[in-house]
């Protein structure tokens, strides 16, 4: 763990890190609410400190999806460092929205995901489109958004259409798996970021 902390210290630049070899025990004892990890299938995979714009639109997110599912009494939405483990896979997604009684066990949540969101960021792009990407796939996400503000697109997959891909540029972008919820595409590219009060009020107004 002092090894972590030191890269985090010393690097100036984004970086995705793998360490092989890492039983689910050591690495359970490695991750922390303050480091973002991963496991997948004896590999902790280690990211580096998100910038100012993914936190932000992370955040963004986060706001009205939660807002939203407690609103309507759909499901628990976290972000973050929150992980949820399928096999010997855990996964932590920038936003998830979990069914509303998944058991939480030892601050891991046992259960897939209604809705998983990733903003794309440099060190994470190539991971969070093909790997990453895969591996929701077989756990049986039941929708996937992918926010590339770099190419001004959200990708949607769902399980009910085979993870087909659709890319939305503008216009709503409307979740099956959370019914009723949707944002316009064209906030996530807007800086700084519109009010969440008033996208709040055209949420509720378009459904």
């Amino acid at each position: 763990m002092q090894a972590l902390r030191s890269l985090e210290v010393r690097s100036d630049h984004p970086y995705l890190l793998r360490l092989y070899g890492v039983s689910e025990a050591e690495f359970e004892a490695l991750a922390d609410e303050d480091l973002k990890a991963e496991y997948l299938d004896g590999v902790m995979i280690v990211h580096s400190p998100a910038g100012f714009s993914h936190e932000d639109r992370q955040a963004f997110l986060l706001a009205l999806l939660r807002l939203y599912a407690e609103t309507h009494g759909i499901g628990r939405v976290v972000g973050g460092n929150a992980l949820f483990r399928v096999g010997r896979r855990q996964f932590a997604p920038d936003v998830m929205v979990l069914p509303r009684h998944v058991p939480i066990v030892r601050q891991r949540a046992e259960g897939i995901p209604l809705l998983v969101v990733e903003v794309l960021s440099e060190s994470t792009r190539d991971y969070d489109l093909g790997e990453k990407r895969r591996l929701y796939r077989e756990a049986g996400v039941g929708e996937l958004w992918l926010v590339d503000v770099e190419g001004q697109v959200v990708i949607v997959e769902r399980r009910g259409r085979g993870y087909e891909s659709e890319e939305i540029h503008e216009g709503w972008v409307v979740s099956e798996a959370v019914p009723g919820f949707r944002i316009r595409a064209e906030w996530l590219w807007q800086e700084p970021l519109p009010s969440i009060l008033e996208c709040w009020q055209a949420l509720s107004s378009a459904g």
